[in-house]
């Protein structure tokens, strides 16, 4: 794609807590952007929802906003400063700080082979940026001891310590614990058109001998067609029970915030593993 491989600039976010000396999320991003060189951070109301400009031996970056302001990049981030969309943007943006060349006054963009790929990787890198690999596992062992006891009330807690979405925070559950076998899956849920769709999850192997492991965009009730709509339609937690393979199976839902999604967690009545 360019002279800087994409596994360069991964390998890069996951050293990020050693390199900026940080242990515990959230993640302070002022400080990884001034690290990549950037040295002006504002809101302006524009379309794109983020922009990098390159500047005079660095950048400066605009996130969109309702209200146009310049924030102090020298300090540490505020906890109220940016939304998750606004972090996940940023450091999108800094990922794409390794496509320029920096020696000269003005970074210059390198030429790559398909843009496309380059803005998947950027979102992989701003993924890694924002839930560092390390600082997951450590979360993880301090809340529930272990991956298989990963359910929906810590997806939601994690993700508030991490100060990112809920789907970034499965995204990297999926890469930093891939392998396990317990019967128990998370899924983040958005209702539409009567129904709802999948848009992340978590999937423990051991519900494979009841459950299909579910793919990203389908409709609830293609993963699960017995699913009822009253649950998807109702407001406030629920729960439903079936069978399925002979095996007890349990869905419990949680409501979020965040208009009509939800979290969904599927277990069996009896773990294997």
């Amino acid at each position: 794609m360019s002279p800087v491989t994409a596994s360069h600039v991964e390998t890069w976010a996951d050293f990020l807590p050693s390199t900026l000396g940080y242990r515990h999320p959230p993640v302070d991003l002022l400080a990884v952007a001034r690290h990549r060189k950037i040295k002006q951070l504002g809101f302006r109301l524009m379309v794109p929802r983020a922009v990098l400009v390159p500047v005079d031996k660095g950048f400066e970056a605009y996130l969109r906003d309702s209200v146009s302001r310049d924030v102090n990049i020298a300090e540490a981030e505020p906890s109220n400063l940016l939304t998750h969309q606004q972090r996940f943007s940023l450091a999108h943006e800094i990922a794409h700080t390794f496509f320029f060349k920096l020696s000269d006054a003005i970074p210059v963009p390198v030429k790559v082979n398909n843009s496309f790929e380059l803005e998947k990787l950027c979102n992989r890198v701003a993924s890694r940026i924002l839930v560092p690999a390390e600082l997951l596992r450590q979360e993880i062992k301090r809340e529930v001891g272990e991956s298989e006891r990963v359910d929906a009330a810590f997806v939601r807690s994690a993700a508030a310590k991490f100060r990112t979405s809920i789907e970034v925070l499965i995204g990297r559950l999926r890469v930093v614990e891939p392998s396990n076998c317990f019967e128990r899956c998370v899924l983040l849920v958005r209702r539409i058109e009567g129904d709802a769709v999948i848009c992340a999850s978590y999937f423990g192997a051991g519900l494979l001998t009841v459950l299909p492991s579910p793919v990203k965009f389908t409709r609830l009730t293609d993963w699960f067609a017995d699913f009822p709509r009253c649950v998807i339609d109702g407001a406030g937690a629920s729960e439903w029970k079936t069978s399925r393979m002979g095996r007890s199976v349990r869905f419990v839902k949680m409501d979020l915030s965040s208009g009509g999604d939800f979290l969904l967690q599927v277990e069996t009545s009896s773990p294997s593993c």
